[in-house]
Order: C-alpha cells, then structure tokens, then sequence
C-alpha cells in the first residue's frame, strides 16, 4: 500500500515541476475547519473525485536545502506523503471526522545531531524525535465529533483530534505534518459583530513529529536553547501541566474595524494576553489598512527546580508591541506593507514552538523571535500578481532585527546573532483539468548585521550567512 502511495504522489507532483502555487492554505481536512459548500467546475478531475464520496485527499511533495557558513554542513531533503480524510454529512447537528497522513523519506542528507552541528530545517519534513526514521511516518490527524449549531453561521463544538488556526497555536503548515492538537472546542458565530472561540487542550501532535503528546511532553521536542544562566536548558521532562486554556473574541464595530483579543493560560506555566487591532479605510482605487497589537506574558511557575529546568523564570514578564501599515490597490491585488515590532527587555518571550508560529507583524518564514527580548524588527513587504487570471503571484520581504547581546542568556534564549533577512516566494495555482494542484517556491537569505560575529558553529551555523530553499507541490481533492 505504501508503494501505491509513493507511485500515485510521484506521478501527480512531477506533473507541476514548473508552477508555484497562489496561496498556502490548509485543506479542511487538516485544519479542522470542514467547508459547509464546495465550489470547483463541473469538468475537473477535483470535482470527479468528490463526486464518488465525501472523501478528502492531499498529495504533497516538499524539496528544501540549506547551504550554510563556510565550511559548515549543507543539508538537503526530499519528501513525498499521501493523506486520506472522510466526512460524514451532518445528522441531526452531528458529524464525525477522520483522516491520517503518511510521509515517506524519498532522500536526504544526514538529519541526526552531529555535535556541533544540528540540523534545524530539513529534519522537519519528517520526524525530529527520530531522525533516522525515513518510512514508518503515519499519523492519524483528524478524530473528532462535531455538534453543528448552526450551518448558516458554521458555529459548532467538537471534541477529539483537529486542527486549529488562532495567532499562537496553528498548523505553522510548513513542513509535511503540521502541528494538531486534541481536546474540546468551540467556534461561535452566531452574532454579526461578535465571534468567540475558546476551548481546553490536554495533547498534541507537534509538526515534524509523528507521536500524539501531552502538553507537557511536548515541551521541549524541539531544540531547547539555553537557560537564563547561560547553561544549556533541561526543562524537558521535567514539566507537570494539565493542559492548555484558550479564549478568543473578535469584534467588528463598523466594517471599517475589527478588534480581537485572546488568552492563552497554562495553568503553572504562564498566561499570554494578545490584543489585535486593525482599521482599514478604502480610497478611490485602494485599501489602507492600520494596525497595532500588544502582547502580555507572566510567568506562573512556582516551584523548586534547578534553574536548567525551569521553562520559565518565577516572576518572569515579557511585554511586545507591534505596528503595521499596508496599502492594497483593490483592482490589481497587489499591495504592501511596513511593519514593526518591539520586545521590550522586561524578559524573554517564551511561547513553545512546537504548538504555532509567533502572531508579530514581522514575522517571516524560517526565523522567530521566541525565546528573545529587547528586539528592535522591521520587515517591508510587497505581493503582486504576475498574470491577469491571478494565478501567479511573487511576495518579496525583507527585514533587519536587532537581538539582544548574545552574552546575555536571559534575553537571548537561542544565542541568536543580529541578522537582516530577505525571502522570495513564487506561488502558482493550476486551474482548468488540475483544479487542486498548487507549487510554491521559496527562497530565503539571512545575514549576519555584526561585521565582527565569532564564526563558531553556535553563531553561525543555520542562523546567518545562510542560504535556503524550497519547493512544494501540493494536490488536494
């Protein structure tokens, strides 16, 4: 059966070595968030497969390299995988859910830990708590049951296996697997200016991983970086926690305003407080938009632990903030935007990055600033499309971000060096026959802004003075 997968994902993805795909958007079946209506033309090969079921497939195929500093080591891998999901129609209110995912190691470089050298990206196309695992890759993703509140306004409460997309726990679907987790949750429309989400998690499945974890299990999976002593950090497995309590609210005053708050609480761990707020206002021909987001985070450990093994500080508070301004013209779709963020040197922000990528204006694939603070980024970034039908689409961004000192362990988590960033990213969304099939192509610099950075392994390697790339090709039907 695995062979049949491979073969099938093999012939589908090579029929696209030319294209990128337009969006990266995760198909309900990851995401959890199955689409009431299906829309696609009557002739595609999509709408043919739908018509035998209510199955949902994806194909991917995903390429990345990393050509480091010098003499360093250079990495490359090659992964294909095949995922599977069904349906059932929603019977008085109720629905369930299943699909899983395989991957399948077609080539690689070493990806295991060579002291002093690790391996940060291509690793995670597959599994990082068993590098040297290249077939037993499956995972089953959704497993949940759904109560429909209401079709109309898509309000539901499920329980089980799924997806979410909130600003700090989400798919961060980059690599083969994303990131899932399970528990009990609600999605609330029922208002046309107020939308509520909020529920408790007590497992997941981090992305690149293959196993389902508790919460605190999954604290420390990926790379650990240093405590604020300067030693290297020991907190994992050494953590107790019941789960994850999450809270969201959006409201939209006018069409013009839309204001979101949210809460993440782990109970004696931390609580993070996110506001979001964005005004947008049309021109003639165009779409200004305006934001701002502040981020709150105290530190609720209370205990007696070496301090190599503590995750979090006692007293430990971090304090962001963020601005961005953008101008979108309404008949091309093309636009920019300039953004900003502040990490206030109050104390690191600390959020795991196994559970999400980070919710700041600046962020930019392939680096974060978890784990830092007293940081200074700016990120310019521009979108235009390259055809008239849309299909093609290239986003530039480039970013300067000025970390703390990297002798300082209680601001600098992963000992990571000032650095500019540039990525490029190419998309193209097929149509006609091969409605479905999607490539994106990404190609990422980083650079290191101190002339005179020591170029040791720690400074250096899969941080700056860097070069990435990738290519993915992705079918769902």
């Amino acid at each position: 059966m695995h062979r049949i997968f491979l073969i099938t994902t093999f012939l589908l993805t090579t029929l696209g070595l030319a294209s990128a795909y337009a969006r990266q958007t995760d198909p309900a079946w990851l995401s959890g968030e199955l689409s009431f209506e299906k829309k696609a033309a009557a002739d595609t090969l999509n709408t043919k497969l739908h018509s035998y079921g209510t199955f949902e497939g994806h194909l991917r195929s995903f390429s990345m390299a990393t050509v480091n500093h010098n003499d360093f080591p250079d990495y490359y891998a090659q992964g294909v995988g095949v995922g599977l999901g069904y349906y059932s129609p929603v019977i008085k209110n109720f629905q369930v859910a299943v699909s899983g995912f395989f991957t399948y190691n077609l080539a690689s470089s070493s990806l295991g830990n060579q002291p002093p050298f690790n391996n940060r990206y291509e690793v995670g196309l597959f599994d990082v708590l068993n590098p040297d695992n290249r077939s037993d890759l499956g995972r089953v993703e959704n497993l949940y049951l759904r109560y429909v509140l209401s079709a109309k306004s898509k309000s539901y409460i499920q329980i089980g296996k799924f997806g979410l997309k909130t600003p700090m726990i989400n798919p961060q679907d980059g690599r083969m697997m994303p990131n899932l987790q399970e528990g009990v949750w609600a999605d609330i429309n029922e208002w046309k200016k107020v939308k509520l989400k909020g529920g408790w998690l007590w497992r997941t499945s981090p992305r690149s991983t293959v196993r389902w974890l508790s919460i605190d299990e999954s604290i420390g999976v990926y790379p650990v970086g240093r405590a604020v002593n300067g030693a290297r950090a020991e907190y994992a497995g050494h953590l107790s926690l019941p789960g994850i309590a999450i809270a969201g609210f959006t409201y939209l005053p006018n069409k013009n305003l839309q204001v979101s708050a949210w809460n993440y609480t782990i109970p004696k761990l931390f609580t993070t407080s996110l506001l979001n707020g964005e005004w947008t206002k049309e021109t003639n021909a165009s779409k200004w938009s305006l934001g701002g987001q502040y981020l709150f985070q105290q530190s609720m450990y209370q205990a007696d632990l070496p301090i190599e093994q503590q995750y979090i500080s006692e007293g430990e508070q971090a304090h962001a903030f963020g601005l961005k301004i953008g101008r979108t013209n309404l008949s091309t779709k093309t636009g920019w935007s300039l953004n900003y963020t502040r990490i206030a040197a109050t104390g690191r922000f600390l959020f795991p990055r196994e559970w999400g990528i980070e919710p700041f204006f600046t962020f930019m694939n392939r680096e974060r600033m978890e784990g830092a603070g007293d940081v200074h980024a700016v990120t310019v970034k521009n979108t235009q499309f390259l055809d008239e039908n849309k299909r093609l689409s290239l986003q530039s961004m480039a970013g300067v971000f000025s970390m703390p000192a990297l002798d300082s362990p209680a601001l600098n988590k992963y000992n990571m060096p000032s650095f500019y960033q540039l990525n490029m990213r190419a998309k193209y969304n097929f149509g006609g026959f091969l409605y479905g099939l999607q490539a994106d192509l990404m190609y990422v610099y980083k650079g290191a802004l101190e002339k005179d950075l020591p170029e040791t392994p720690a400074n250096f390697h899969n941080k700056v003075d860097m070069h990435h790339i990738s290519l993915v090709f992705d079918y769902n039907f």
